[in-house]
């Protein structure tokens, strides 16, 4: 493990670098833990990883895979206190999608598309996906990680389709670690932000469009059916998404599920 020379505006934050790991998200876990006597591994500080075996999204089923050594694989520790956050993940996809266009500007080549956030947890370019969040709770604290693809250009059979990448998508060369300075330092400021739903509402994908929602397991519970096809018409406060079904006179707020391109299946 060795460490990543970035600027992090977390206080005394560490950024460590894995050849090859399972999971970032368990690697953080351990130091975090093992850090909590001794503050080794304060709240911002992460694992990185150029290639991950093992990784995950939101549903165990699906994997996250990446080409070693062309992506951002990384799972950031942030304190117990911010599990309480309104909208947490969408926070962080707020962060991302911030870093991404200041890259941009960086790079001096804008990309085709502009980044956007797909509810709950995916940065999405048009109808392709280019990222994605899992936040997980521990005795520690909360677990961000996050997948980006940055300079793969070539996909799997199977996500060729539905995936893309910022090296994709403005066809020039990603510095991981310049974007990834951008993206602490988004972080930070998103989760002290109390305009962050403003930010997400202006940043959500398909907002106004006709989309296919999955509803969660609390709406089945409810008798809530799906999927349902209707329009995705913004936030509420506290992180849930309004869906207005068509055929409904307003919108109803879910907590949980997953938003699809209309169309989709």
């Amino acid at each position: 493990m060795e460490p990543i020379e970035i600027r992090n505006p977390f206080p005394g934050a560490r950024c460590l670098l894995l050849s090859s790991t399972e999971s970032t998200q368990a690697e953080a876990r351990l130091l975090a833990e093992r850090g909590q006597a001794d503050g080794s591994f304060p709240p911002g500080s992460l694992v990185a990883a150029e290639a991950q075996t093992a990784g995950r999204g939101r549903y165990p089923e699906r994997r996250w895979e990446s080409e070693a050594g062309k992506n951002l694989l990384l799972t950031v520790f942030l304190a117990p206190e911010s599990a309480g956050l309104a909208g947490l993940p969408l926070r962080i996809g707020c962060a991302l999608c911030s870093a991404t266009e200041a890259y941009s500007l960086v790079l001096g080549a804008a990309f085709a598309r502009p980044p956007r956030l797909k509810w709950p947890n995916d940065l999405m370019f048009g109808d392709r996906k280019a990222g994605g969040i899992l936040c997980e709770a521990g005795e520690a604290g909360v677990f961000a990680g996050i997948g980006l693809n940055c300079n793969q250009v070539a996909f799997p059979p199977g996500l060729e389709g539905g995936a893309t990448s910022l090296a994709a998508e403005s066809g020039a060369r990603i510095d991981r670690w310049a974007l990834l300075e951008l993206f602490l330092e988004a972080l930070r400021a998103s989760l002290g932000d109390s305009g962050w739903l403003r930010i997400a509402e202006g940043a959500l994908w398909r907002k106004g469009r006709p989309a296919t929602f999955l509803p969660g397991s609390e709406a089945r519970d409810k008798g809530g059916s799906g999927p349902l096809s209707g329009t995705i018409e913004g936030l509420e406060g506290d992180g849930s998404l309004l869906f207005k079904e068509n055929g409904d006179e307003m919108a109803r707020p879910y907590a949980s599920g997953e938003l699809r391109a209309a169309g989709m299946s």
